[in-house]
């Protein structure tokens, strides 16, 4: 499908998102929780009692997630970076290390989607929460790119001829789309 490298980029482009965060600072990622949160509120149309159950379950899914995402990517880094110098053992075992940790991913969502945000959420809600997340991820990148228009930035403009781009790396393994 055609939706495989969009998603590919939007992951990727996401991860250095969200890697960024961590440099920002407690100000600025408090507001970026406090936007995620009004925008999934309103999407989900959740109760105050809805919110009080879901939320806390949802920033513990999305710390244990992103620690885990953060372990597969490091583990490709040093594969990557390493590759001329690992014997076919060592590049077995980091093979091996990174889709162990996409699996314990597939397992973290089935653990929370299919249990615990049941419990917090009607099952037409859960049902709704991935496409909620997908379009506050597109929402996050079209205000970016405003606010790179407005400032007169020119990150979002495409390398000229002359200019050679950097290497995307691309993220390896099966895409949900």
């Amino acid at each position: 499908m055609k939706l495989k490298p969009l998603y590919g980029a939007v992951t990727l482009l996401l991860c250095s998102l969200t890697g960024g965060l961590f440099a920002q600072s407690q100000e600025q990622i408090d507001k970026f929780n406090e936007e995620r949160r009004a925008y999934f509120t309103k999407e989900l149309e959740l109760t105050d009692a809805e919110c009080k159950a879901f939320f806390p379950l949802y920033e513990d899914f999305q710390n244990r997630k992103m620690k885990l995402v953060e372990d597969e990517r490091n583990t490709w880094s040093y594969a990557y970076n390493n590759a001329e110098n690992l014997s076919e053992e060592e590049i077995q075992e980091t093979l091996n290390k990174a889709y162990a940790l996409k699996e314990q991913q597939l397992q973290l969502e089935k653990e929370y989607y299919q249990e615990k945000f049941l419990k917090a959420l009607p099952a037409k809600k859960v049902l709704s929460l991935g496409k909620v997340e997908f379009d506050f991820r597109r929402y996050l990148l079209h205000k970016l790119r405003d606010e790179r228009k407005e400032s007169g930035s020119q990150g979002g403009r495409a390398p000229r001829r002359s200019e050679s781009p950097e290497p995307v790396p691309m993220i390896p393994g099966p895409y949900p789309f």
